[in-house]
């Protein structure tokens, strides 16, 4: 199967090639046409190449499985032949008699646990049934690393390590290293001072240290806009840290923010990457005419505005988690609001009937794109292009 797959793109390749040629050979009106309608050739043929690449992945992982329950199955059959001959030898008074047992007459605890055996492996087969059939039916749009780094455990291990991140706090202190005695080497220096030597004055040296703040900080917008929270705040300061201004910071802290912006600007680029990846192959199958140019563009678009949205709404979770922490104050607030903040992340995550299968985020990511399409429709009817 993937030889035949990768025979058919190398064929595809050596033909355009030789379709190329015509370029040199003919100067006639439609030249370039004739040249260029190979280019929509290409990305199907890779598209042939990958997913037969990916229908004997899902054919060699069944065959290892079906090897493994083979195995796992002559085990099984030996020692039901084991069973059912032991049981024969015995007295009639030495068994009792159990229904849906596949010998006659079951003589110890280890042959009673065979039916049970029995049945798991008829499950574990039906399992690799399904799962085959699964990447077979996907076998066009192959899992890849994007669609591990955007899944569901990926999108709770982002929300963990970003508020490990956010929740570091830098503590600079200064310590005065140990005097120490200089001893004057020279006659005409200890003459001088009339001294043998003299204590030296210790350094002082500037030491940052890092610790984890359970503390969620103060809430400015909400400490000068409502009461109630500027109540509670002053009720009982010692349940929060004081918000520092990013000018203030020492350089250890600016650079722990630094990271944490980048730590969310990464975690956002797998999002659009792997949007853009799916758009490309969902494109690829819907539109067979379509230049590369023309699927690269329109896959770049729908990757950015889809992406975009999904990573906006994770933020908008992220901050709806902060602003309930802070709320509450104290550890607690902060362990409430970050799971909050995940929770939200997560269920948006998840996909629902009622969607038709998608995902929360993929159903606003979908409105965004319609709403993007409108306008330029609405855009081109007025102003045309």
């Amino acid at each position: 199967m993937e030889a035949a797959g990768e025979a058919y793109l190398n064929a595809v390749e050596e033909t355009g090639e030789t379709w190329k040629q015509l370029g040199l050979h003919y100067s006639g009106d439609g030249g370039d046409e004739m040249v260029g309608a190979f280019r929509t050739v290409m990305p199907h043929a890779e598209m042939l190449e990958e997913t037969a690449a990916g229908v004997k992945d899902a054919l060699v992982g069944f065959a290892a499985g079906i090897r493994t329950l083979e195995a796992k199955r002559d085990q099984l059959m030996a020692r039901i032949q084991a069973a059912s001959t032991r049981a024969s030898d015995t007295p009639e008074g030495l068994y009792r008699s159990e229904p849906n047992v596949p010998f006659d007459r079951p003589v110890t605890g280890e042959d009673l646990l065979l039916p049970a055996e029995i049945a798991g492996l008829a499950a574990r087969y039906r399992n690799l049934e399904e799962e085959t059939a699964a990447r077979l039916r996907s076998a066009y749009n192959r899992d890849t690393l994007l669609d591990n780094l955007t899944s569901i455990p990926a999108t709770i291990g982002y929300g963990t390590a970003s508020g490990v991140i956010n929740r570091i706090a830098v503590r600079q202190t200064t310590r005065e290293s140990e005097r120490t005695y200089l001893r004057y080497d020279t006659t005409e220096e200890r003459q001088r001072h009339m001294a043998r030597g003299r204590w030296m004055q210790g350094e002082r040296k500037a030491r940052t240290t890092l610790r984890f703040e359970p503390r969620p900080a103060v809430s400015r917008m909400f400490y000068n806009n409502f009461e109630w929270y500027r109540a509670r705040v002053d009720a009982n300061p010692s349940k929060w840290v004081n918000a520092e201004r990013f000018g203030d910071l020492t350089n250890a802290a600016k650079s722990i923010k630094l990271g944490g912006g980048a730590f969310t600007l990464v975690t956002a680029g797998f999002t659009i990457a792997d949007e853009r990846e799916d758009a490309y192959n969902e494109l690829l199958h819907a539109n067979p005419t379509w230049s590369r140019d023309e699927l690269e563009g329109r896959a770049n678009l729908e990757g950015g505005v889809k992406g975009g949205t999904k990573v906006g709404i994770d933020l908008v979770a992220a901050g709806t988690g902060a602003a309930i922490g802070t709320a509450i104050g104290g550890p607690v607030g902060t362990v409430v609001g970050a799971g909050i903040g995940i929770g939200i992340s997560v269920i948006t995550s998840m996909e629902f009937d009622f969607l038709d299968g998608r995902t929360i985020k993929d159903a606003a990511a979908d409105r965004a794109m319609e709403a993007i399409d409108n306008m330029a429709n609405g855009w081109n009817k007025l102003f045309g292009g």
